[in-house]
């Protein structure tokens, strides 16, 4: 089975093209029922849901593909409805953020590939333009990890039961 970890490190360095128009919004644009909207709009969780169709059962490990997923809060909700968040970190993760003074929606996204502590390495995409690995604190503005890969047909573990909510944050 492909790694998602391998499929998001490919995408580093990926950026927008003439008008901040991405590859993953125009994927996402293709997919059934197509629309417009997504190629030039902000793009952090639509390259997600990108990686994620590569992985064979990956769209399914996540209810399947919702384009209202490429908004973050919306893909939040969805995955605290299916009880899939938690305030733990672990690798392959999603990350929900919302940056300070922004809210009150998440508005941000990315893929945890490591934890060291309070800092996290997170795939991300629509960072400076491009799809990237970033370094970030584990701090207020991570609202919540969601599982999803534990789910995907094949791997090794099944997946446990969410215990604890998204009711929290670091101080």
């Amino acid at each position: 089975m492909t790694d998602i970890l391998d499929v998001l490190q490919a995408q580093v360095g990926t950026g927008e093209g003439s008008g901040g128009v991405t590859k993953y919004g125009q994927w996402l644009d293709a997919q059934s029922p197509t629309t417009h909207v997504y190629a030039d709009a902000d793009w952090c969780a639509a390259s997600l849901l990108y990686c994620i169709a590569q992985i064979p059962g990956g769209l399914d490990s996540i209810g399947g593909l919702h384009k209202d997923d490429a908004y973050v809060q919306n893909w939040h909700n969805r995955m605290k409805a299916l009880g899939r968040t938690s305030r733990t970190p672990k690798p392959r993760r999603l990350v929900f953020y919302n940056w300070a003074g922004t809210g009150p929606d998440d508005n941000h996204i990315g893929m945890l590939k490591s934890v060291s502590g309070n800092t996290l390495h997170v795939y991300e995409g629509n960072h400076n333009n491009q799809f990237q690995l970033v370094t970030r604190t584990f701090d207020s503005q991570v609202v919540a990890f969601a599982e999803w890969w534990d789910f995907v047909p094949g791997t090794p573990t099944p997946a446990p039961v969410a215990s604890d909510n998204d009711d929290w944050f670091i101080q």
